[in-house]
């Protein structure tokens, strides 16, 4: 084809994408915040919801790798806005596209699983791809329809699937194609490795999600012959001692709290559920522990109430993470055992300041 064909035929391009990627650009921010409100109220755990439309750069160098294999025209292109979804594991990825298919309108010729092309002997880049548009009833809301029509493509992967990818393809680091041997053998056994970390995350998320179902059966019967973890600890609670504890929100329940309460009930001796079970139901009989506190509130509160010298000489003194004062509602709740010159003598001894509120 004569080069200044080949120039026209550019700048049409061009001019086209100039004069239509607008839309495109709204479309892309409307369905990545559609599908973050539908995961959050399905409760599919994700990372995150990127959103992007193409840029002209990529838009031309598409058209112009397409034209070498057939007729294309821009109008033929379904990536122009692309979102994708980022979830934790592997089992929430079918979630995902369950919840995709009923939202839109799926073009099934035009979507792929990347998996499944790679058959059983091969590793590498794994993501499915859906193509879409808004569908019939979601095109007739006011806030889609302007977009009824216009295609896009979504991406869902684990995190792990989006770290390879990422390295693999998006940023160009030229890990494809044609390697030398001892590269390539590398690269293969790195593919392989993050594919079974993949799977060996998904199957102890099941395996966990397992365990504690098994374990709330089992405290509800009161066997409760288990070690003190944060799962253990966190469906005894809410089993027995819910009443207890308020929680502002579900993070809460998480990592931080749940993991600072675990450690002081290790350094002060406690590291099973049966004697966790024994202390927590002796002294909630005997004293009033309130029925607002955090959940590492209550732990503090019941092991203060067991032995407070040796709460703060052995748990408080040893800890990173000590805090620096302490409420009146909380000796009022202590002076149930203690005497004020007792509390505020051990107060003294840690630099720990009495706040009134």
């Amino acid at each position: 084809m004569d080069s200044k064909v080949d120039i026209k035929i550019k700048e049409d391009h061009g001019h086209w994408y100039d004069n239509n990627i607008d839309p495109y650009k709204g479309l892309a921010e409307i369905i990545a915040v559609t599908l973050k409100n539908s995961l959050i109220s399905q409760q599919i755990s994700f990372v995150d919801v990127p959103y992007r439309s193409k840029t002209k750069k990529s838009f031309l160098k598409k058209i112009e790798d397409k034209l070498i294999e057939k007729d294309y025209s821009p109008e033929s292109m379904t990536d122009l806005a692309g979102i994708r979804i980022i979830t934790l594991i592997e089992s929430d990825v079918q979630k995902v596209c369950d919840l995709v298919s009923k939202m839109f309108n799926v073009h099934q010729a035009d979507s792929v699983n990347k998996s499944e092309k790679l058959g059983e002997e091969k590793v590498g880049y794994r993501s499915v791809h859906f193509v879409c548009d808004v569908g019939e009833v979601r095109g007739k809301l006011p806030e889609f329809s302007a977009y009824k029509g216009l295609c896009f493509e979504i991406q869902v992967r684990t995190a792990l699937e989006h770290a390879w990818a990422e390295i693999e393809h998006d940023r160009g680091y030229k890990l494809g194609g044609k390697l030398p041997s001892h590269l390539n053998r590398r690269f293969k056994l790195l593919s392989g490795l993050l594919e079974s970390a993949d799977l060996e995350f998904n199957r102890l998320t099941v395996e966990i999600e397992e365990y504690a179902k098994k374990l709330n059966e089992q405290i509800k019967k009161n066997n409760l012959d288990y070690e003190l973890t944060n799962v253990g600890l966190l469906v005894l609670l809410s089993e027995k001692f819910g009443k207890y504890i308020v929680y502002k929100n579900k993070s809460d329940k998480n990592a931080y709290s749940i993991d600072l309460g675990i450690a002081e009930l290790y350094k002060f001796g406690i590291d099973n559920l049966k004697e966790f079970d024994r202390v927590a139901s002796t002294y909630t009989n005997q004293y009033d522990f309130g029925r607002d506190n955090s959940l590492v509130g209550f732990i503090r509160q019941l092991l203060m109430f067991v032995d407070i010298n040796k709460y703060f000489d052995e748990v408080y003194a040893a800890s990173d993470k000590a805090w620096t004062v302490i409420s009146s509602s909380t000796i009022e709740i202590l002076e149930q055992k203690y005497s004020r010159e007792e509390i505020e003598k051990i107060l003294t001894r840690h630099s720990i300041k009495l706040i009134h509120f």
